[in-house]
């Protein structure tokens, strides 16, 4: 999400707005994850404990399309989607969409897409992107989304266990690469291309199927499949989850019930985490649903600019970007001598959201906030267009002194849990009840059970039905009703849910010694040093870690001139961090040792997924000899 080199008119804070575009640079570095697993100060008890939320108190919508189809009959001018131009942003009305979303649909039919086919999609977010999702689905088909950052094998990997019937694709590179795959798959599916002009195509084929489409949408019901979205696959192939009509609509429904915030009048978001995430795609449809405009950046080079233009009034992102923008904060203050200043500011704002939990802010700290604001405050809600006061926040742990400077600056940062097999949200949230470090409370007609292990289990409607072709994989994933997700947690005395980590990610040093890696990888990366933390010590005599440094960060150390950064500061700081992060754990699960590695981690080298989560075992094999140098 981040400017390279540009230049904008910032309005007097352009140090902070450089740093949002190198950190929103994420569609490229970071993937963007579901809500994901969260590290806390709570101190996780392998006690059972079981929660459950309210119930519902509002009935789902019955299929994904009938939101739109609502507004386009009761409100048709109503403006749900918005695009980039370049002055600003268009807007669609419920009508317009409907009418695109109908001629698609009667095309995809003309081109022989039946009931339950599989049609993939392949786009960067935009309006192409939800018109062509809403058409495949008003064909009666489901949706395959497939990343625009995806590789070659991966592409080819979902096409085929899909059995995709047809691909739409955003460009005509994207669907000439993509029709060269499909040479060697058992079926070879039409590849249409938005770019070279597929929505007129399909319309002009589909004219006289229009009545078929209202008939074909008539019959869906809850159960049938909506979209087969493919695991981020930390481990073998990615696996399709099976998401139905339900599915989607009840994650949907919970979430307006749990954040009503989100969307009160007026309320308008920007869509850049990618739609073929489930996180992303339950953005869009809780906002479809209450009728809230979203918006689609244009590039990742725009989006600082976009976000001020559009004025979002909530987002959802990951933790990297809250990090970023208070270190570019921070930076900032220090280049002007100012550092103790923003020091002040943040602690203010860290005492203020604990004060104002209790209701009761002193007269003393009223002041003080009153002073900061201008100074500090509103530059960092100005970052994101100046209105936002709520954000989710999800793929990786928020640090909780984060969240309290957040809720400081005006900004509510409500974090949360779930995954793709849960359409993607078990809990988050209420605004004014969570603890921060922890994932909020469970979300309505939502049970979470935590087993004598400490594994985390949930039973809701928004539970998948299962892996598409793998029953087995299905059968241990779903046992006597319960999705067992492989997350380690707790519950507070309070209600809240917590995550520590990764079952399958634990580590047993030669010690005997059990250490979750995840909290303490977390707090080390919180450091703006550090891009990516892998802790490893699984059979030795004690924990290590492999640190991958932030280049941007170095490139700043290194200053104007290129010079070479001074190392003995460098490790000092990395020292610091190190140390901050063992002052969480027993000094046995502590970091002893560490290495740096020069490299970055990236979704082309299959070190991380698409959606920044870690291949360890890949990790682990590749800087092995590293790893082998931290134990000689």
């Amino acid at each position: 999400m981040l400017v390279r080199g540009s230049h904008v008119d910032d309005g007097g804070h352009g140090d902070l707005v450089s740093m949002v575009r190198l950190t929103l640079r994420a569609r490229e570095r970071c993937g963007y994850g579901t809500v994901g697993s969260m590290t806390t100060t709570w101190q996780a008890q392998t006690r059972e404990a079981q929660v459950s939320g309210p119930p519902l108190t509002g009935e789902p919508e019955a299929h994904l399309l009938s939101p739109l189809w609502h507004w386009a009959e009761n409100e048709p001018t109503r403006p749900l989607l918005a695009s980039s131009q370049h002055e600003g942003f268009a807007e669609h009305s419920a009508a317009e969409v409907r009418r695109e979303v109908r001629d698609l649909a009667a095309g995809l039919i003309a081109h022989g897409v039946r009931p339950g086919d599989r049609v993939a999609l392949l786009a960067s977010n935009g309006v192409d992107w939800v018109c062509g999702d809403h058409g495949i689905l008003a064909a009666g088909g489901v949706t395959v989304p497939i990343y625009d950052t995806s590789s070659v094998e991966q592409i080819t990997w979902i096409l085929s266990d899909s059995g995709a019937k047809l691909v739409l694709v955003e460009t005509a590179a994207q669907a000439e690469l993509v029709a060269e795959l499909c040479k060697d798959l058992p079926a070879e599916p039409e590849v249409l291309a938005f770019e070279a002009g597929a929505r007129q195509r399909l319309r002009e084929d589909g004219r006289d199927r229009l009545d078929e489409v209202e008939a074909r949408i008539a019959a869906l019901t809850g159960d049938d499949l909506a979209a087969l979205i493919y695991s981020s696959g930390t481990t073998g192939e990615p696996k399709g989850c099976e998401l139905t009509h339900a599915n989607l609509c009840a994650n949907a429904r919970q979430t307006v019930e749990q954040v009503p915030e989100l969307f009160g009048p007026g309320a308008r978001s920007l869509i850049f985490l990618p739609l073929a995430h489930a996180l992303a795609r339950m953005q869009l449809h809780a906002s479809i649903e209450q009728g809230a405009l979203s918006g689609f950046p244009t590039s990742i080079d725009r989006l600082p600019d976009e976000l001020r233009a559009f004025e979002p009034t909530f987002i959802v992102a990951v933790p990297r970007i809250f990090e970023k923008v208070r270190q570019a904060a921070g930076q900032k203050a220090a280049d002007r001598g100012l550092r103790r200043v923003f020091d002040r500011a943040s602690a203010v704002a860290v005492r203020w959201a604990d004060e104002q939990k209790k209701l009761r802010p002193s007269p003393w700290m009223r002041l003080q906030r009153r002073l900061f604001d201008p100074l500090v405050y509103a530059k960092v809600r100005d970052a994101f267009g100046g209105k936002m006061t709520l954000a989710i926040c999800g793929g990786a742990a928020l640090q909780a002194d984060l969240g309290r400077f957040f809720d400081g600056v005006g900004i509510t940062v409500l974090q949360g849990y779930g995954l793709t097999e849960t359409s993607p949200i078990v809990s988050g949230g209420p605004v004014g009840r969570v603890e921060h470090g922890t994932v909020g409370h469970v979300y309505p007609a939502t049970t979470v059970r935590v087993a004598g292990d400490g594994e985390i289990l949930v039973r809701g409607p928004q539970v998948f039905g299962g892996y598409w072709h793998q029953p087995a994989a299905t059968d241990a994933t779903i046992r006597e009703g319960w999705l067992h997700t492989g997350d380690l947690g707790a519950v507070t005395d309070t209600g809240e849910l917590v995550v520590t980590g990764r079952k399958k990610d634990t580590i047993v040093t030669a010690g005997g010694k059990n250490v979750v890696p995840g909290p303490l990888e977390d707090r080390v990366r919180a450091h703006p040093l550090v891009d990516q933390c892998v802790v490893v010590g699984d059979g030795r005599p004690f924990v290590g870690a492999v640190l991958f440094l932030d280049g941007d960060e170095l490139g700043k150390r290194r200053g104007a001139a290129g010079q070479p950064a001074d190392e003995a500061a460098l490790r000092a700081e990395l020292d610091a961090a190190v140390a901050a992060a063992n002052a969480s754990v027993s000094r046995a699960e502590g970091i002893r040792a560490y290495r740096v590695v020069s490299e970055q981690l990236s979704i082309d080298s299959g070190a991380v997924t698409p959606t920044q989560k870690l291949r360890r075992r890949v990790v682990e094999d590749r800087f092995l000899d590293e790893i082998e140098a931290l134990y000689r």
